[in-house]
């Protein structure tokens, strides 16, 4: 019996390390096949409170190209002289916000946050429902079919006010916010407001949507959605700007190429947020900022 045991061991001690191996690779497949929205293995150097107005703007910086562990995606040692961004830059503020300097830039922020689209969008769902206030989704759908045949619930009649009636005109304050909390940050990288000013928007911003929404899901939504009402398009539409961003939105929540970061596990929706300057100019917690001087 002994001499068996003796000449087992060796085959036993392969049986086990071959299992162990099995289950360490399976192990590695599991992690490496996880949806990126539940893997924490994204980083910034930013504080809380900035990681969260980044991630609100997330898709408007990633139309911009920018890199979601700097302010806005842009701001970053090195990057603060460079005249050309900086010129594009001021010239999206004009033409888009008619921002051209500090006081605009803080009246059209305080505007965005305390008004913003969702009182226009308010006024005209508002209309809508005195005539279609009795009408289903789906005979809302079979209306928005009148002059599209390809109409469905994302269309725009039914996708606008179905939001309306469950939200009221804050369905689309993610929209607003989410603007909110990029474009103040577009005016800090062009010197129209200080780091103060930043924080004071970005908070009063994301504590309203916080109010309203349980996760980025929602907010993101509510985001698209308004983009959705300002253009007066179907989703479904191939072509339409909402049916671009939501791909942009579900290939960044997913961490495809190009956004190999994910922004949406880099920080909670109900992060707590600060008016407290804890970072350097470039937004860059302290314990960071060695690895960015020479940047």
């Amino acid at each position: 019996m002994k001499y068996v045991l003796e000449a087992l061991s060796p085959l036993i001690i392969s049986i086990v390390s071959a299992l162990a191996f099995v289950f360490i690779l399976r192990a590695i497949v599991i992690h490496i096949q996880r949806p990126r929205e539940q893997r924490k293995d994204t980083y910034t150097p930013m504080s809380p409170t900035l990681q969260w107005m980044n991630t609100a703007g997330s898709i408007l910086l990633a139309v911009n190209n920018g890199d979601f562990r700097y302010m806005a995606g842009i701001y970053f040692p090195g990057n603060e002289n460079k005249q050309d961004r900086a010129s594009k830059i001021k010239e999206m503020l004009w033409e888009y916000w008619e921002i051209q300097g500090h006081e605009s830039a803080i009246e059209t922020m305080k505007r965005l946050v305390n008004s913003g689209m969702r009182a226009w969008y308010g006024e005209e769902m508002r209309k809508l429902e005195t005539i279609y206030s009795t009408y289903s989704e789906q005979q809302l759908i079979d209306i928005a079919k009148q002059t599209n045949p390809k109409a469905d619930e994302d269309s725009f009649l039914p996708k606008m006010l179905m939001a309306y009636r469950k939200y009221g005109e804050n369905a689309i304050i993610g929209w607003d916010m989410g603007r909110a909390a990029y474009i103040i940050q577009c005016c800090y990288f062009v010197g129209y407001v200080s780091m103060e000013e930043v924080l004071d928007i970005g908070v009063e911003a994301g504590k309203k949507a916080q109010a309203i929404f349980d996760n980025w899901e929602q907010m993101m939504e509510s985001y698209l959605l308004g983009g959705q009402f300002w253009m007066k398009e179907d989703a479904n539409d191939p072509n339409s700007m909402t049916s671009k961003r939501w791909k942009i939105y579900e290939q960044l929540w997913k961490g495809k190429k190009p956004y190999k970061k994910i922004p949406y596990v880099t920080i909670a929706f109900n992060t707590p947020l600060s008016k407290e300057i804890i970072t350097n100019k470039y937004g860059i917690m302290p314990e960071y900022q060695k690895y960015y001087k020479y940047r």
